[in-house]
């Protein structure tokens, strides 16, 4: 079994960083007083000199604000005080970054498209050369992960381009994709990252870890996991009976139930985690027909069902990248469903009571070719990784 490896030609970092590089000193040139930093000087026509102020905070910010996040991480590599800006507009900068629509072409095999909810503009993002017969399984820290017919398990910044590689779980047969769920999520000392896989079919679950290069096993009994995620440094998983337990991801691998109170009565292939601030939320959605949201109180250790959203909106279709966010940063609409027609390129708007309110295309020309929407990919996830205790 080959051990995940880092892609050398797209980068030695395994997340963006924004950590500044010194810059060496030139001895050769006097050094400035601080009065004379920040300011330069231009040469008239006339020969005469003229000295620019230097710009101000309050501007540094603002051009830092309308970078993507590719543009803000470089933004604060530059100098100390730079990356002081970017620390203290971080989170208003990660709240205003719309979600992504990924979507895929029959006639771009080698391609998958991102649309911007907040420019609808679409991105057009080539993957490497060995991806060709892929499957998307999962978008988490801000890495798609794809499986391709020869048991490779890929994870691809659609950003960055950065890339990390590893062999499928021994469970994986040639020609299908037996993973149901694949997330991705670093270790609180950042030293290594972890890699949690989901066969329904053997009602197994695997665990690599970067540390060891080593995969390791668990197995479940029961209803099928319809999803996984990672929420206060660990791992849960839901059944389709709306049963939650959380996964020891450092051991051999096993798996916890969680006792809860008022459990909802539900019996759906399509429930979904999603995660709100320092809440973790489950949603059961139909459309035209119901949406149910529960809270998991953990301090109660019972669901608790809402009814609002306020001035959030959920994000939910395709198989993976469900999400809670506040789409008026970017001028969307509050409290509500946006949701994806998985074998379309459109995105639906449901009101509270699962009724149909609008919907737009996200390409131009669908009919052009077969699109499949897979699910959501959030940029903000680039910095704001998810990480795990180490049990």
């Amino acid at each position: 079994m080959e051990n995940m490896q880092r892609n050398q030609e797209d980068g030695s970092n395994q997340h963006l960083s924004y950590s500044p590089t010194p810059r060496r000193s030139s001895s050769n040139k006097p050094r400035r007083s601080k009065s004379e930093r920040g300011k330069r000087n231009i040469t008239k026509n006339n020969g005469s000199k003229k000295v620019l102020p230097e710009l101000t905070i309050d501007l540094f910010e603002l051009i830092a604000k309308r970078l993507d996040v590719v543009g803000f991480c470089a933004f604060g590599a530059v100098c100390k005080s730079w990356l002081e800006i970017c620390d203290r507009i971080k989170e208003d900068f990660l709240e205003s970054q719309a979600p992504m629509a990924v979507l895929t072409s029959s006639h771009a095999e080698r391609t998958c498209y991102l649309f911007d909810m907040a420019k609808g503009t679409t991105k057009e993002v080539t993957l490497p050369n060995n991806l060709v017969g892929k499957f998307y399984v999962g978008c988490s820290g801000g890495y798609l992960i794809i499986e391709n017919i020869n048991r490779q398990i890929s994870l691809v910044n659609p950003l960055t381009r950065h890339r990390l590689k590893c062999q499928a779980p021994p469970f994986t047969s040639r020609g299908r994709t037996f993973h149901d769920h694949i997330i991705f999520a670093s270790t609180l000392s950042c030293k290594s990252y972890v890699v949690v896989a989901i066969c329904n079919n053997k009602r197994e679950f695997q665990v690599f870890h970067s540390r060891n290069g080593q995969w390791s096993s668990g197995y479940f009994y029961g209803a099928s996991w319809v999803d996984i995620t990672v929420f206060n440094d660990q791992v849960y998983v839901v059944t389709k009976e709306a049963q939650l337990a959380k996964l020891k991801v450092r051991t051999t691998g096993s798996s916890t139930l969680i006792e809860m109170r008022n459990t909802p009565n539900v019996n759906s292939e399509d429930l979904k985690f999603v995660v709100s601030d320092n809440q973790l939320l489950m949603v059961d959605f139909v459309p035209e027909k119901h949406l149910n949201i529960y809270k998991i109180d953990f301090d109660a250790m019972e669901w608790v069902k809402l009814d609002k959203l306020g001035e959030q909106s959920l994000f939910l279709g395709g198989k993976w990248g469900s999400a809670i966010r506040k789409p008026d940063r970017w001028g969307g609409q509050t409290n509500c469903v946006y949701h994806l027609q998985t074998e379309s390129a459109m995105c639906n708007i449901y009101s509270m009571e699962a009724k149909l309110i609008s919907n737009f295309p996200l390409v131009e020309n669908s009919t052009t070719s077969e699109w499949l929407a897979h699910g959501w990919y959030h940029p903000h996830q680039c910095i704001k990784v998810d990480n795990l205790t180490e049990d």
